[in-house]
């Protein structure tokens, strides 16, 4: 009878019948390893580091060229006749060396005028605003306090104070992020 009744059970509880395997082991993509001779795997594995220590020392020696320079480079059309190329060194007479002279220091006085000139104006402006406020403090005291007043939607304005943690002695800051640019040469 116990029999019977245990067989009742199972056949009342749901049948989980889910087999597992690794994925990789049974992959439909995966190959077979073949047995190799260990000979021929010392030997693969020989010709593969040779040929890695050739790319090192390849690698080492253009190491030392610099990189080319785009605006320095000469093309061979222009090296083939670069002594027509060539121009003489310009030789300036007194007369021209006073007369670029004088134009620059022209030029420095028109500066300085013209700076002067914003100065003034600036000042001028500065002036006429404390004239305007004292004014209306004698006449309206609630309208001067209006108009010293920053106008909050004015510049969007936002000021973090310093942290309360001390600085970290010797702390090297990282730079920021930025985008590398820097073009690669191969040899």
């Amino acid at each position: 009878m116990s029999l019977l009744s245990n067989l009742a059970k199972l056949s009342l509880q749901p049948v989980r019948s889910i087999h597992q395997t690794i994925p990789n082991a049974s992959s439909v993509f995966m190959k077979r390893q073949k047995k190799i001779d260990p000979e021929v795997a010392k030997q693969r594995e020989a010709r593969r580091r040779k040929r890695l220590e050739k790319e090192i020392r390849q690698m080492q020696k253009h190491s030392k060229k610099p990189k080319p320079v785009d605006e320095l480079t000469l093309d061979v059309k222009s090296a083939k006749n670069i002594e027509e190329r060539r121009r003489p060194p310009t030789e300036l007479s007194l007369e021209q060396i006073d007369e670029r002279a004088v134009a620059l220091k022209d030029y420095s006085r028109s500066r300085q005028a013209l700076q002067r000139e914003d100065d003034a104006w600036i000042r001028g402006a500065i002036e006429s605003q404390r004239k305007a406020l004292s004014e209306l403090k004698k006449l309206s005291p609630t309208l001067y306090t209006a108009a010293v007043q920053p106008a909050p939607n004015d510049l969007p304005l936002t000021i973090q104070g310093p942290s309360l943690t001390p600085p970290i002695k010797n702390y090297v800051a990282p730079d920021g992020d930025y985008i590398d640019t820097t073009r690669n040469w191969a040899a």
